[in-house]
């Protein structure tokens, strides 16, 4: 079935209420599409100048002089059905442009396309101008299905690594909250789950800017090449310190995460956020520093039991969440 055809069947059980949820799902890809605007607009039209204004007796408010409330004609059909004709068109109306624009804002006026990452599985993706994106577990990459405007603007809940294409003049902006990281073309990890009180920006090449939105006035720190920022949502402050080790998120965007005497508490951390888990750690080895590689590819019990294996601890899951202990 031709689109203008859909169209028209999928506005008249519409009209009527007789939508399954399947055929709703499908008009409103049909409107989110654009293609057929102009018929669904002369649709809407149509059904406006066929609707008689003649409202019944009862249908006006009860506040109104009693002389008011009869007209001086009646209505061959039940106004009723013309009544919801014309609510639904107002709704329908009402929720294109709403629809459209919440959709489209802030994204170039183009589809707002969605990529979420679940378990511990990850996802590559490159975006309309060439930039590529490798997304974490537990994470979401709102973007649009191609850029416009002057900026290149998308959102991200969680965790990802990206090498953004250079454009000058289009930079390249990440949406995570009252964080923005602006860059022109460069590669980086930018850690912001919703559920972290921090916001980790970590610099492999290039130069980033990053705004913290933060009441009252707003804060800005500039990178370079193996540097860091970090933005403390709850305490509204920004830093940032030399990070050497930039280049390892080339293989933690893989999974692959590499310990070189980093302490446990750290490790832990990462557990936690690439897990999406609770782990406690007995207080005596807080101090204890890990060498070794994790692969968070892997099941959690796996890496929980290498990480013990090497620092020579145990692990158990209690209730909801897992302990480590010597």
């Amino acid at each position: 079935m031709e689109e203008k055809e859909e169209l028209i069947r999928l506005y008249q059980l519409y009209l009527n209420n007789r939508c399954t949820a399947e055929e709703l799902n499908r008009f409103l890809i049909l409107i989110h599409k654009g293609e057929e605007e102009e018929n669904l607009v002369q649709l809407l039209s149509a059904t406006w100048d066929q609707t008689p204004m003649a409202p019944e007796t009862g249908l006006l408010p009860y506040f109104l002089p009693e002389e008011q409330q009869t007209l001086p004609f009646s209505a061959s059909y039940p106004m009723f059905r013309y009544v919801a004709a014309i609510a639904a068109m107002l709704v329908l109306i009402c929720g294109i442009y709403f629809y459209r624009s919440d959709l489209l804002t802030g994204l170039g006026a183009t589809p707002a396309m969605e990529i979420a990452s679940v378990s511990n599985t990850r996802k590559q993706i490159q975006l309309s101008d060439g930039t590529k994106v490798w997304l974490s577990p537990h994470s979401k990459l709102t973007y649009p299905a191609s850029f416009a405007g002057n900026t290149r603007l998308v959102s991200l809940d969680g965790e990802a690594f990206f090498e953004v294409a250079h454009d000058t003049n289009h930079p390249f902006i990440i949406q995570t909250g009252k964080v923005s990281t602006r860059v022109l073309g460069t590669s980086f990890s930018l850690s912001a789950y919703a559920n972290e009180e921090d916001v980790n920006i970590t610099l492999l090449t290039g130069k980033v800017a990053v705004t913290l939105d933060a009441v009252g006035k707003t804060k800005e720190a500039i990178i370079t090449a193996n540097q860091r920022v970090s933005v403390d949502k709850k305490q509204e402050t920004i830093s940032s310190i030399n990070f050497p080790d930039a280049k390892d998120f080339l293989d933690r965007r893989l999974g692959l995460f590499d310990y070189k005497g980093t302490l446990l508490p750290e490790v832990v951390e990462d557990l936690e956020m690439q897990y999406q888990v609770q782990i406690n750690l007995a207080p005596e080895l807080k101090n204890h520093r890990f060498y070794g590689h994790l692969d968070m590819n892997t099941p959690l019990a796996q890496s929980l039991e290498k990480l013990s294996t090497v620092m020579e601890t145990t692990w158990k899951k209690d209730g909801g969440q897992y302990v480590i202990t010597k």
